[in-house]
């Protein structure tokens, strides 16, 4: 018997996954697993013998134990149902991130909090995002812009003024835009210690914002419009957003004055 008929067996029944559940806070004769899980006697018999045979539970003494191996069969089948929980949740943001959602931690996704722009309120992701800019205090920012955004600038403003370190990554069409219709600012960036700027050599699609405990992850739509922004404070996302930062970064090259030669 393979793995998928195990799985298949388990999720079968939310009964035999209970009766695990059941042991794994005390061992239980039959009868008192009949009262436990308010099953019936016959239904506590078939689970047991199937549970048992696949040596995820064993009888000592008149009562029923989970073995070593049953707590691990059940601990990964509820971190499985709870991934299938949060990528159901989370499916829309998941699949707008692309090839990067393959490494997102998911487990910590738990911890963080979704800002989604609905019909009825079609800004709420920017406006999130741009809020937690403007009010955010960090010696460190390190970001990943897709768009050009005169809103997202202006909220920059405070952090940029104030001295933070500042690193901003975005790709060619970006800094072309930029270069057009934002050149005077570009130059005041360029002429800033505090900041640097580079530009990654193939098209961007999400944005991130790194901050010293905080990191925002936005999702855009193919017309480049904010629609989800993930905010969390938890480390695990943070330093997975610090690691996909500086992968992009190490390919990426210092953009250049424009009045520089190249």
């Amino acid at each position: 018997m393979g793995p998928r008929e195990h799985i298949a067996f388990l999720a079968g029944s939310a009964n035999r996954v209970r009766i695990l559940e059941t042991l794994r806070e005390q061992p239980h004769r039959q009868c008192g697993l009949t009262e436990a899980c308010n099953l019936s006697r016959s239904t506590v018999h078939r689970a047991l013998d199937g549970l048992e045979s696949r040596g995820w539970v064993e009888q000592t003494d008149g009562k029923y134990r989970l073995t070593i191996g049953g707590d691990l069969v059940l601990s990964h089948y509820e971190a499985l149902e709870s991934a299938i929980d949060r990528i159901d949740e989370w499916g829309t943001f998941l699949n707008r991130l692309g090839d990067l959602a393959d490494t997102l931690p998911l487990a910590a996704l738990s911890k963080a909090t979704l800002v989604t722009s609905t019909r009825e309120n079609p800004h709420a992701a920017a406006t999130h995002f741009t809020e937690q800019f403007r009010t955010a205090t960090t010696e460190t920012f390190r970001g990943i812009a897709s768009v050009v955004s005169p809103r997202f600038t202006e909220a920059a403003q405070p952090l940029i003024t104030s001295g933070t370190d500042m690193e901003l990554l975005i790709d060619e069409s970006v800094l072309d835009a930029s270069s057009t219709h934002y050149s005077s600012e570009l130059e005041k960036g360029y002429s800033l210690d505090n900041f640097a700027l580079y530009c990654y050599p193939a098209e961007l699609n999400f944005g991130l914002a790194i901050f010293d405990e905080r990191v925002l992850i936005n999702a855009h739509d193919e017309r480049g419009v904010l629609r989800e922004c993930l905010d969390s404070t938890d480390e695990t996302l943070r330093s997975w957003a610090q690691d996909v930062y500086d992968d992009h970064r190490t390919a990426a090259r210092r953009a250049k004055h424009l009045a520089e030669p190249e």
